[in-house]
């Protein structure tokens, strides 16, 4: 999943699910995640474990939310800390969003201790592109039983 905006760009890949078998349901969802940032002429990519299956599902469903302007909540927080999504979008075919990225997500060319928020700007085809890129990632890691 791919956004953009005029300062940088963020991505996230799932890679794995972090326990290749675990007797416990809460350990067998979650995902180690890859995340590319570019931002100001700075770049990083960071792999942690740091969303479950069922927030893979969540941010799918805010996507949507937002891209069809149901909006669901302005904000969309997970579990871990580390990664969080804001929408601070007017009406239009363009959309502002801010990524929170704090403690393993924080890129490591952010030296503060606050979390850094880059602000992504896609428009409706972007936004589209993206969604459909997650779905198609997610597929390939369901929820497990």
């Amino acid at each position: 999943m791919k956004l953009t905006g005029p300062e940088g760009v963020f991505e996230l890949n799932i890679l794995d699910y972090e326990y290749s078998d675990s007797p416990f349901f809460l350990d067998r969802n979650w995902l180690i995640v890859s995340l590319r940032t570019r931002y100001n002429g700075h770049e990083c990519v960071r792999t942690a474990p740091l969303l479950s299956t069922w927030e893979i599902e969540l941010l799918l469903k805010w996507m949507r939310s937002v891209a069809n302007e149901r909006e669901l909540s302005p904000k969309l927080t997970f579990i871990e800390p580390g990664l969080g999504f804001n929408n601070v979008s007017h009406k239009g075919n363009q959309y502002t969003l801010r990524i929170k990225m704090s403690n393993e997500a924080q890129p490591n060319w952010h030296a503060d201790s606050k979390p850094f928020w880059m602000p992504v700007t896609p428009d409706r085809a972007e936004l589209q592109h993206a969604i459909g890129d997650l779905e198609s990632q997610f597929r390939h890691f369901p929820v497990r039983d």
